[in-house]
């Protein structure tokens, strides 16, 4: 490899740890920060409703996804699937049967989350 070459299996290996960190935090329920741990300051994250942009006010959308789980809701997190190419990452996942299916997709660049997209359907399609 001449210098420059972007290493796609380096990306990969690099991509699915920080995004496995991130999913850890979450279910071991480290708190906001620790989610946060992996993101870039000036991280985006888009969601149906919202562009969040910066590290604050992705902050802002973890309090209040959080606060609007289900009961026990994260007990029921079940990732169902994980799809690793270079710096990006797809993944599908349910909660029980009151979120049968969520997806997000994350870009890495240096070790953090740069960017992020956020998708869920709740059970009654709310």
């Amino acid at each position: 490899m001449k210098p420059g070459d972007y290493d796609m299996n380096t990306a990969t290996t690099v991509t699915e740890a920080v995004v496995r960190n991130h999913l850890q935090a979450f279910l071991e329920q480290r708190g906001i920060p620790a989610i946060l741990a992996d993101y870039d300051e000036n991280a985006r994250l888009y969601t149906e409703a919202k562009l969040y942009q910066g590290k604050s006010e992705v902050h802002r959308f973890f309090t209040d996804f959080l606060d609007s789980l289900p009961e026990g809701a994260i007990e029921h997190f079940a990732l169902r699937s994980l799809q690793v190419d270079g710096n990006i990452a797809f993944i599908a996942w349910s909660v029980g049967t009151d979120i049968p299916l969520g997806t997000d997709t994350f870009v890495v660049e240096g070790g953090r989350i740069v960017a992020q997209s956020f998708a869920m359907y709740p059970a009654g399609g709310a």
